[in-house]
């Protein structure tokens, strides 16, 4: 079963989320879309949606910080 663009950026955000609290280490992310997807879903996921939703998650945390950055700045 493949996932939906929406399932993949709910697991993105699950990643993000978690990454706001604490250091995360590559496999560590993975395996918290990995996790999430199990549990909200019910399905296993691929490497690459897994992968994908790293990714994403990984261009939010880099917008997160330039508008921080933004902010401190102005």
């Amino acid at each position: 079963m493949y996932l939906t663009d929406q399932q993949i950026n709910e697991m993105a955000q699950a990643v993000l989320t978690t990454l706001e609290v604490t250091p995360l280490s590559h496999t560590r992310k993975c395996e918290v879309a990995r996790e999430h997807a199990i549990d909200e879903f019910g399905v296993n996921p691929n490497k690459t949606a897994v992968l994908l939703a790293v990714k994403k998650a990984g261009l939010g945390w880099e917008s997160l910080t330039i508008n921080t950055k933004q902010t401190i700045a102005s």
